[in-house]
């Protein structure tokens, strides 16, 4: 299976940053029939800041479909539950992701925004500028 790497590149607390992110392969969408959203198949595959993850899903086009953004954190929080994956996550719907999921709305804290772990369902503050396990899931309505 071929997947087209995207290129975006950022700047970031005055740092040119270049990321590179493989976005989900077209008509690879899902609907949640319980809250009417509809997700990205993956999240980005790769760690992204919270920048990068709002750069990625507004400029994410999937069957020529726009436009994409980060969820809440409850949104992110239908996505929990089921049986866990071979990953250990547990998401309801039929979506591959590869770390926690970053949310738009901010944190406990000034510069931090909540991120999702898919294995236990467990919230973080995480900092803004640090993608360590952070991901791009975007969701539309």
């Amino acid at each position: 299976m071929l997947r087209r790497l995207s290129t975006a590149v950022l700047v970031v607390g005055g740092l040119l940053q270049t990321t590179h992110a493989a976005p989900p392969l077209p008509a690879q969408t899902w609907r949640d029939p319980a809250t009417k959203l509809t997700w990205a198949a993956s999240d980005n595959g790769l760690a992204a800041t919270w920048s990068q993850a709002i750069h990625f899903c507004s400029t994410l086009s999937i069957n020529k479909q726009k436009p994409w953004r980060l969820p809440t954190i409850d949104e992110l929080q239908t996505l929990f539950g089921g049986t866990a994956d071979e990953n250990g996550r547990h998401l309801i719907g039929p979506i591959k992701t590869t770390g926690w999921a970053w949310s738009s709305p901010a944190g406990k804290e000034y510069g931090q925004r909540w991120a999702l772990d898919f294995g236990d369902g467990g919230r973080a503050s995480a900092v803004m500028g640090d993608g360590g396990p952070n991901r791009a899931l975007c969701v539309k309505k």
